[in-house]
């Protein structure tokens, strides 16, 4: 009896590791899928201990400002190449040049975006805004939810926490 109980529990735990394996990352290992586009959480890891060691910003970048940014960073690419005027990975990678590290695919494509995000008039950006609205997202809660009109990432706020009024001091 023991024997047939280990061998069929045996047998849907290899069913279970088959499945997993193949969707290509288990969901704990996703920040975010976008329109089918897989965003690992060692991607964002990467990007964020990369970009806050080579450029040592007063405010770190936190995990969902990157993972923002390696959402929006394809379109902005994209719109930038459209109207002639994409930054080149090469340009990215040059701006990490005193980087000890070989740079993570990640972080080149986030520089690549914001440099050439600089060149993507209103009506670009506009266009942008239009375009994140309209994405198929699901991203992990742990980030919070993305609002199209910041295109970023917002804190989600926990329905067990209650916002209080402020209250006048005691005179």
């Amino acid at each position: 009896m023991k024997a047939v109980k280990a061998r069929t529990t045996a047998i849907a735990l290899a069913g279970v590791l088959a499945l997993s394996a193949c969707s290509g990352t288990s969901s704990a290992e996703t920040a975010a899928v976008v329109d089918g586009r897989v965003i690992t959480e060692q991607q964002v890891r990467e990007a964020t201990a990369q970009i806050n060691k080579a450029f040592k910003p007063e405010q770190p970048l936190t995990a969902a400002q990157t993972l923002t940014l390696l959402i929006r960073a394809p379109y902005i690419n994209e719109a930038a190449a459209a109207a002639g005027r994409a930054q080149s990975q090469s340009a990215a990678k040059a701006a990490l040049k005193d980087f000890p590290e070989t740079p993570a695919e990640s972080t080149v494509e986030i520089l690549q975006a914001e440099a050439s995000l600089q060149q993507v008039d209103d009506a670009g950006r506009q266009a942008l805004t239009q375009k994140f609205a309209k994405l198929d997202m699901k991203i992990n809660p742990r980030y919070g939810t993305f609002d199209p009109q910041q295109a970023s990432l917002v804190a989600a706020q926990p329905n067990w926490m209650v916002p209080v009024a402020p209250t006048a001091p005691a005179q």
